[in-house]
């Protein structure tokens, strides 16, 4: 049987230690929630050279995408709604979203390096597939 003392001195210390591991993520960037940056607010930023890992928001230029099997990558071009910023991006992988497509809307996570965006992660949407058609009554 374990004493009133140690149960109390065994539950502050998981506290304790669930509070290190929480700050420790927190810190290190990693296990947090990452919001995006539209195209437009990535390419103003002074430095966009990252060490940590950032999400970028834009649309695929149409006629952008090219798949390197044999190396295993995707190359493809980020643009804002504008068209006034765009952002070459090197997807690290094949298996892309299926809603991924020239204008398909994209939020894409990852590094950027020497004027090459490295993406870990693609993530899209197709707008069309959330308006409401025309004609209906609802």
């Amino acid at each position: 049987m374990v004493s009133k003392g140690v149960q109390i001195a065994l539950a502050a210390l998981s506290v304790f230690a669930g509070v290190v591991i929480v700050l420790t993520l927190g810190a290190s960037g990693e296990g947090t929630f990452r919001y995006y940056a539209d195209l437009g607010q990535f390419a103003a930023a002074p430095s966009s050279e990252t060490a940590q890992a950032v999400r970028v928001h834009g649309f695929v230029a149409a006629g952008s995408i090219a798949k390197d099997l044999a190396a295993g990558h995707v190359d493809f071009t980020v643009e804002d709604k504008a068209k006034q910023h765009t952002l070459a991006v090197r997807y690290l992988g094949i298996d892309v979203p299926d809603m991924f497509k020239d204008g398909a809307e994209v939020v894409v996570e990852g590094k950027y390096q020497s004027g090459l965006f490295l993406a870990e992660r693609v993530m899209a949407k197709c707008p069309s597939k959330y308006e409401a058609k025309t004609g209906e009554k609802t």
